[in-house]
């Protein structure tokens, strides 16, 4: 799509969704706007919230949202400036300096004024302020100490070009822009550096294209008055897919890096920033070190492991320098890097890391196309494989490892797999899982490119657009009807790592689970989160509709939605359970659900937001205010709920037989593998182990097996697809003996 058709698609979009949720084009932009930041890792658990007001001297306030950033210790405050036109003004500076202002002055009545003069006792302004001011004033080893304010200005605007060419705003201390992207540097605020970002349309246009965060590009000389970093070149063969590194960075130059970056350095490391508040903590171990013994710390300490897509190198010194890092990724030692910046901007004893250097391995992977047979990117493979193995402070779990797994790329086959009854569509559908960013649309232009528009029309039929489902958003689902709704209210990341955590183990221990069943109860919950959002969206009451509805825009939608769901399934006698079947038949939510919907959210909005003067947002996050909501708030459902649900004792047979089904199934689809293998294959393994002595008689005797059934071709199975246990015992001796032989070095 062109940047033309993409700004106009863009807007109408915007007034399409506005008038079918019956509020404006701008509270539409918004959450769209912070949805695209979230899901690009530029905000983590963004916020919508407005204030608007005029303060003290006339001073003009105004926020749309904000956040806070764990892992660099950052505010975010953002402002939206939308113009419902397919030809926006550009944005200028006045503009710009204006909508400073107003979140400047929001933010400095916040924390050196009385921001309750300008709102009711009632109003959450007075918990988010108190919230912030707590922050802004933490102590120095508080975990929630803010150390840095970034102001986000959103707008479907142009940048004007005299943004690119002059000085922003008085007082800018530095400045850096691109074709569309702007960061300015200001005058601290409280004695915290603040940052303006700005966001106009173009630079949406280039994530969105890109199907990837923004690359972050290190200009050694340009951006941080540095020649370069020291390298030695890793000759370690050819035609691999990558080159290696080995350098030594001032421990000053990797913080500078984390400041003006922030956490988007850590993108592909998974784990968050542990603090160093602990003094048991690895983090405060660092801390010591900075500050006590700082010669000492490139001998103590691990280093970082990173990737990028490219380097630049000057040859011309006395010894070639890495001036230029292109897309630059910290895989291991995020934690290293962020104690290092807090040094700085917690103005330690050693603030100017005097005496530190930090071992670097940086691995160049240009190639970010190519997939194997699973879809799974060489890039990928290397990233996860690298945060596998690197050696760093903190050994990583396979629970931090969520990309590639087995069983998102299970989830992905079976929503190729199994079609949903024809109820919503003339034809059957499938619902599209996307395992990876932006796969939806990446095939859909494959298709288009091989086979041409018809075909691609097809594709889009058969996975309609809005059946596509993200690993974020099956986490969602699936830990809200586990009746966990506190997880999913701290949001995607905190989702995703206890979802992650959960499901990886559970699959590998127990495959059989993963099943068609398993499969249709996993869109059911989509159809069961999706219905109750959409019911209280389509209902809210907003300055255009003015229906005097209990729901609000801007209301607690992202809280009420997995709260009402979870209270619901608790609610359900002991012996029954939602008819997940009957979900999947009709691919919707029955009359009598929607009705037991309309009550419990009515009663779980009442709940949350006597929040006892905490903002309802963070009040839900807590798991003891599910446990309150869940055992003190007495709700009944309906008798017409209550016939609808499926006696417990038959879902467990249910279950008992798809899982049965599946194990079987696995069974045999091992079998196959193993004997597609060829005897060919078994045969040389036979012959080369026997050289080097390394089979027993037995081992010997198992290859033979294999090797005659491959030959045969007859798969000893029964009419229905049943593997006799002696064969199966078989095919699993097989495979340990071939791990062992590989192991060896021995492959064919």
């Amino acid at each position: 799509m062109e940047f033309t058709e993409y700004e106009k698609d863009f807007v109408q979009t915007l007034r399409n969704d506005a008038a079918i949720s019956g509020t404006d084009a701008e509270d539409e932009f918004i959450d769209k706007a912070l949805s695209l930041l979230a899901d690009y890792d530029e905000l983590t658990d963004p916020v919508k919230y407005y204030f608007g007001k005029a303060g003290q001297r006339g001073r003009l306030m105004q926020i749309n949202g904000f956040s806070f950033d764990e892992v660099e210790h950052s505010l975010n405050i953002l402002i939206s400036d939308f113009e419902n036109s397919f030809a926006p003004s550009n944005l200028v500076g006045s503009q710009v300096d204006s909508l400073y202002w107003k979140m400047y002055y929001f933010l400095d009545e916040v924390c050196n004024g009385n921001i309750g003069q300008f709102c009711d006792d009632s109003d959450d302004c007075l918990k988010v302020a108190r919230m912030i001011r707590k922050r802004m004033n933490a102590l120095q080893d508080d975990p929630e100490l803010i150390l840095k304010v970034k102001f986000y200005i959103l707008t479907n605007k142009k940048l004007d070009t005299k943004l690119l060419d002059k000085d922003l705003l008085e007082n800018s201390t530095k400045k850096k822009s691109t074709k569309s992207s702007r960061k300015i540097k200001k005058v601290d605020f409280n004695e915290k550096p603040l940052e303006i970002n700005l966001w106009p349309i173009e630079r949406f246009f280039e994530i969105e294209s890109s199907n990837s965060t923004e690359p972050i590009i290190i200009d050694f000389v340009e951006d941080f008055n540095c020649k370069g970093i020291p390298y030695i070149n890793g000759e370690i063969g050819e035609n691999l897919g990558y080159c290696a590194y080995i350098a030594i960075i001032p421990g000053k130059l990797l913080a500078d890096i984390y400041i003006e970056h922030g956490s988007k350095v850590l993108e592909g490391n998974v784990r968050a920033f542990l603090g160093t508040n602990s003094q048991k903590s690895i983090n405060f171990g660092i801390k010591k070190t900075i500050n006590i013994e700082p010669t000492k710390f490139f001998t103590y300490n691990n280093g970082i492991a990173t990737t990028a897509a490219g380097v630049e190198i000057n040859y011309s010194c006395a010894e070639p320098l890495i001036t230029k890092i292109i897309d630059f990724q910290i895989i291991n030692g995020g934690q290293t890097t962020a104690t290092l910046a807090e040094a700085v901007l917690k103005k330690s004893a050693n603030a100017n890391l005097n005496g530190i250097y930090v071992p670097m391995k940086l691995t160049v992977i240009e190639d970010r196309e190519t997939e194997d047979e699973d879809g799974v990117r060489f890039y990928d493979k290397m990233v996860q494989d690298i945060a596998k193995y690197a050696n760093s402070q903190n050994k990583v779990s396979a629970a931090d490892l969520l990309s590639n797994d087995p069983f998102h790329i299970w989830m992905e086959k079976m929503s190729k797999k199994h079609l949903s009854p024809p109820v919503q569509y003339p034809v059957p559908t499938g619902w599209y899982y996307e395992r990876s960013r932006k796969k939806y649309l990446r095939e859909q232009e494959q298709i288009q490119n091989k086979s041409g528009k018809d075909e691609s029309n097809r594709f889009q039929k058969k996975f309609p657009k809005n059946q596509i489902i993200d690993k974020e958003q099956l986490a969602m689902y699936l830990t809200t009807i586990s009746c966990k709704p506190s997880i999913v209210s701290k949001g995607k990341n905190w989702v995703i790592k206890e979802f992650g955590e959960e499901i990886r183990g559970e699959y590998i221990k127990n495959k059989a689970v993963f099943n068609e069943l398993y499969f249709k109860k996993c869109i059911c919950a989509a159809i069961v989160f999706r219905a109750v959002d959409h019911y209280l969206e389509t209902n809210k009451d907003s300055a255009k509709k003015k229906t005097n509805f209990w729901y609000k825009a801007g209301g607690y939608k992202s809280d009420i939605v997995p709260y009402s769901i979870a209270k619901m399934l608790n609610s359900i006698p002991k012996r029954y359970t939602l008819n997940w079947e009957k979900i999947w038949q009709k691919q919707n939510v029955s009359t009598a659900f929607l009705h037991e919907v309309e009550v419990v959210t009515k009663m779980t909005n009442d709940f949350i937001c006597n929040s006892h003067s905490i903002i309802v947002h963070e009040y839900c996050k807590r798991t003891s205010t599910w446990e309150e909501y869940r055992d003190t708030v007495e709700y009944k459902p309906s008798n017409a709920f209550l016939q609808e649900l499926l006696p417990l004792e038959l879902a467990k047979e249910q279950e008992a037989s798809a899982k049965n089904d599946q194990r079987e199934l696995d069974e045999l689809q091992v079998v196959i593998q193993t004997l597609t293998l060829g005897a060919d294959y078994w045969n040389e393994l036979l012959e080369e182990g026997s050289k080097r002595n390394m089979l027993t008689y037995q081992e010997q005797s198992t290859i033979k097996q294999i090797v005659t059934m491959a030959s045969t071709g007859d798969i000893p199975a029964s009419s229905f697809g049943k593997v006799p246990i002696k064969t199966m015992s078989t095919i699993k001796a097989v495979h340990d003996i071939k791990n062992k032989l590989e192991a060896e070095g021995i492959k064919r």
